[in-house]
């Protein structure tokens, strides 16, 4: 009796796939997470996603200098008003690019920011208020104004 080659092939791939499934089970393989410098964009410890330190920071280091973009408030809607920061005049919003849209809310930060003027535009400049270990989950304070129109 000759084996039939389409149960072994059958065979072969049924037991490949259960132990690719148990090594990564056993593993405990993770998502994988984005590098860029001193921040790293994985699974956050609050929610989401979340920004890390990829590195020892100092404090008052300058963490990320971020473009961003101005648009009126009417630009802006759905999901997105969630990740916008306030402009100078009170219907402006500013849509920054790079992680900075990324870190979580603490009401005991780790890292602030301020606006700046570059000759391409405004850019959200992200530093530390403390010395921030590699690997510590970066957080900044949203302000009161946000969570105003959240309640």
């Amino acid at each position: 009796m000759e084996p039939n080659l389409i149960v072994i092939t059958s065979l072969c791939l049924i037991s490949g796939l259960a132990a690719g499934i148990a090594i990564g089970i056993f593993l405990k393989v993770k998502r994988p997470s984005i590098k860029r410098g001193a921040v790293v964009i994985s699974a956050s410890t609050v929610s989401g996603r979340g920004a890390f330190a990829a590195q020892n920071i100092k404090a008052e280091a300058i963490i990320e200098r971020c473009p961003a973009i101005e648009v009126t408030d009417r630009d802006i809607g759905g999901e997105l008003v969630n990740y916008v920061f306030y402009g100078n005049v009170e219907t402006d919003r500013l849509v920054v690019m790079g992680y900075g849209m990324l870190f979580n809310h603490s009401s005991t930060p780790n890292v602030a920011y301020y606006r700046e003027e570059s000759s391409l535009g405004p850019e959200m400049i992200l530093y530390a208020l403390r010395n921030i270990r590699k690997g510590e989950e970066l957080f900044y304070n949203y302000g009161d104004d946000w969570w105003k129109t959240r309640q």
